[in-house]
């Protein structure tokens, strides 16, 4: 009789799931757009015999999870804040219109003299500021870039330990019908002895306890396939119902890295890490426009023009500037980002022993 596979060899990928950029997702990264004639393949994985690939339910997933579409749309929103940032504010222009008649320069005692007045006035940030505020809107879509590929990251490992797990459930309920197939057959025999005397009805209720016992496991088997089905199909954005074929057959992969080789992999290609690295120099950024905003005032020029009905038109012009030293809050707000920037620190900090701990963790498990 038979015996159900393992599940330990479903461990093995999952290392590289975690901590190396697979390629299709580097693919999708490089060519976000790219678009792919998947309507014959899908009409083919609606039969029940076709089997199920693994490149094409990777490939499905990274162009249709909602999770995955709602991330590079943040992402694409993040990168049109950045013109926003570093452009200045709308210049502002104002006209009005004043009774001069009872004015105490209205010396020639003229009446109904009224003066129009029109002046334009632009916010200039002290130099540098625009800059540094570009550099912040910059790093932000930076980190939504990488919270959108870790985002692909996270489904196609969903997408991978299901197809996995779906291959071992389907072996399983294999051997378990074959098993069961064999234990009829024993029953039988068991059945056919005992009724000319040749053993006891205790081998013949063993067998038949046995034999419910299978058909209890297969129950609970194919509950597992049908929600495993149903976990890929929300994946793939799809309904859960939608019938999927055996998992296509694949090569166990061989893992022949050293530890610390596994560690350089993950550090260098772990997008939570990359984000923490963007965090860091926008936080950097924002630190420096806080000082420029506590230290440099911005200033405000105007010119404005003014006519009135019996004397010459006339011009005026004005500069205005803010105090920024003049309330705290300003001081406060370049403590607040000495703050952050520590705090993003001690996030990387955290993000890289995890990502250690995690690769030593998963090669235990693998080699256990």
């Amino acid at each position: 009789m038979s015996k159900i596979p393992s599940k330990q060899f479903l461990l093995l990928p999952i290392l590289f799931i975690f901590s190396i950029t697979t390629t299709f997702a580097e693919e999708i990264n490089k060519n976000p757009h790219k678009q792919t004639d998947s309507k014959n393949v899908i009409i083919e994985l609606n039969e029940p015999e076709a089997p199920l690939d693994l490149k094409w339910l990777v490939q499905e997933a990274t162009e249709h999870n909602p999770e995955i579409i709602a991330a590079q749309k943040r992402l694409n929103a993040a990168k049109a804040k950045i013109t926003q940032a570093k452009s200045l504010d709308d210049p502002s222009i104002r006209a009005g219109s004043y009774d001069m008649s009872n004015s105490p320069i209205n010396i020639n005692g003229q009446t109904e003299m009224l003066q129009q007045r029109y002046s334009v006035s632009q916010k200039i940030p002290f130099p540098g500021k625009l800059r540094l505020k570009g550099e912040v809107a910059v790093e932000e879509a930076n980190i939504t870039e990488r919270e959108w590929q870790s985002k692909i990251q996270e489904i196609i490992a969903l997408i991978k330990s299901t197809f996995y797990e779906l291959h071992y459930i389907n072996n399983a309920i294999d051997i378990t019908e074959e098993n069961r197939d064999l234990l009829r057959k024993f029953t039988k025999i068991a059945a056919t002895k005992y009724s000319v005397g040749k053993t006891t009805q205790r081998d013949v209720l063993a067998a038949q306890v046995e034999l419910s016992t299978l058909a209890n496991n297969m129950i609970v088997l194919n509950k597992e396939k049908e929600s495993l089905i149903a976990r890929l199909n929300t994946l793939l954005d799809r309904p859960t119902q939608t019938p999927l074929g055996k998992p296509r057959p694949f090569k166990k992969h061989i893992l022949n890295l050293t530890i610390k080789e596994l560690e350089d992999i993950a550090i260098k290609n772990r997008p939570e890490l990359k984000k923490y690295d963007h965090a860091i120099k926008r936080e950097e950024a924002t630190l420096k426009l806080s000082k420029k905003d506590y230290y440099y005032a911005d200033f405000e020029p105007m010119v404005e023009y003014m006519q009135e009905d019996k004397r010459s038109d006339t011009w005026a012009s004005a500069f205005t500037i803010n105090v920024p030293w003049f309330w705290p809050k300003n001081r406060s707000k370049v403590k607040e980002s000495k703050e952050e920037l520590n705090a993003v620190k001690s996030d990387y900090r955290f993000a890289n022993n995890k990502t250690l701990f995690e690769v030593k963790d998963y090669l235990i498990k693998v080699q256990s």
